[in-house]
């Protein structure tokens, strides 16, 4: 086929499918990919074409700038066997910003890949956007057609670019994390950082959505986890039970700070006031419990409404471990979910949804 400029987002061309048809034809042997943003859905459409594909060795060199690169798709590459490097900008002001595809037949360290069997260069980057969304436009090349050029464009990114060691991926996630803490619901995916559908606004409306296959970035990173309170335990006291991620979040938190029996310094901001609580996981339902006393702002509430959310946070320097507030239905708690619906850090149990960030 005759080299040509591809238009996707248009109708129903998607470059997914354009790349899928050239490189399931070319049956490549090696696969060498440069992308300014890298999401975890967008890694795992190109899993799916190299599979189809004969399943190439695949090279990935990934930008990082502004943190809008997923973290975790990085890791999910490297477990798949692809090789992965970081992409850096050389000049003041810069960024990493290229969106580069070369298949062929092996690696060249002078030539980045010899054989060329397609080359792919244009707007797109390694998202769901890009791969399927996105207006974008791009300059494809197969066979005898290919610009060798390509290859020799990857094999410089790929030696100027840095080795994605477990050291390195671990600094950038915490900066991915704490810049995503910074940022609203709109800014993330104004960023391209959400790769979902329109994100949700209230707990409910994630207890029917689709689960997201793995989140932006590791419950590691975290220090905030939320609950919803349309179900809760306790008589006395209202017992705010926190699924596996959002209870391994807290007990982080409050490791090496717990006293006898699980009780632990909790500052609800609400009234300035510390509380004394407990914190417990328990085997019989695999839920963490956090006891709040009836005194504690919102506990009342919540329970004659079942609504809102339970908000945890890591507490100030000096201070209690942690922070506690129930916050009623409104532009907060829409905040909140919707930040943990577009980074895909959350879950559900059969009755509300819970996420951490």
């Amino acid at each position: 086929m005759s080299p040509r400029i591809v238009l996707s987002g248009v109708g129903t061309d998607k470059l997914a499918t354009t790349l899928r048809d050239a490189l399931v034809d070319q049956q490549p042997r090696v696969m060498g990919l440069a992308s300014a943003f890298v999401t975890v859905d967008g890694v795992r459409e190109l899993l799916l074409i190299q599979k189809q594909a004969g399943g190439p060795k695949c090279r990935l060199v990934a930008g990082t700038d502004n943190a809008i690169t997923h973290p975790e798709a990085l890791y999910l590459a490297r477990e798949n066997g692809w090789g992965v490097r970081l992409g850096r900008p050389f000049k003041p002001r810069g960024i990493f910003h290229p969106k580069l595809l070369v298949a062929g037949a092996r690696f060249s360290a002078s030539e980045g890949v010899t054989g060329l069997c397609c080359v792919y260069v244009g707007s797109s980057n390694l998202t769901t956007g890009g791969l399927a969304a996105n207006v974008e436009c791009g300059f494809v090349s197969e066979e005898d057609d290919c610009v060798v050029s390509g290859g020799q464009a990857f094999a410089k990114l790929w030696s100027l670019s840095l080795l994605a060691t477990e050291n390195e991926l671990r600094n950038y996630a915490a900066r991915f994390a704490e810049c995503a803490r910074r940022r609203t619901a709109s800014e993330l995916r104004d960023l391209g950082v959400d790769d979902t559908r329109p994100v949700p606004a209230r707990p409910k409306d994630l207890v029917s959505a689709r689960l997201p296959p793995r989140p932006a970035v590791s419950s590691a990173f975290a220090v905030a986890a939320w609950a919803g309170l349309e179900s809760f335990t306790g008589e006395y006291r209202l017992q705010v039970e926190f699924p596996r991620h959002a209870g391994e979040v807290i007990s982080r938190l409050v490791r090496g700070r717990a006293q006898a029996g699980g009780r632990i310094r909790v500052f609800c901001p609400d009234d300035e006031m510390t509380r004394s609580m407990q914190y417990r996981f328990y085997a019989d339902n695999s839920m963490f419990r956090l006891n709040v006393p009836n005194d504690a702002p919102g506990a009342a509430w919540a329970r004659a409404h079942h609504a809102g959310i339970a908000v945890v946070e890591q507490g100030l320097p000096g201070g209690a471990p942690i922070r506690f507030r129930i916050v009623k239905p409104g532009p907060k708690v829409s905040e909140i979910v919707g930040r943990s619906a577009a980074l895909g850090t959350w879950g559900r149990t059969s009755t509300r949804a819970y996420g951490w960030f």
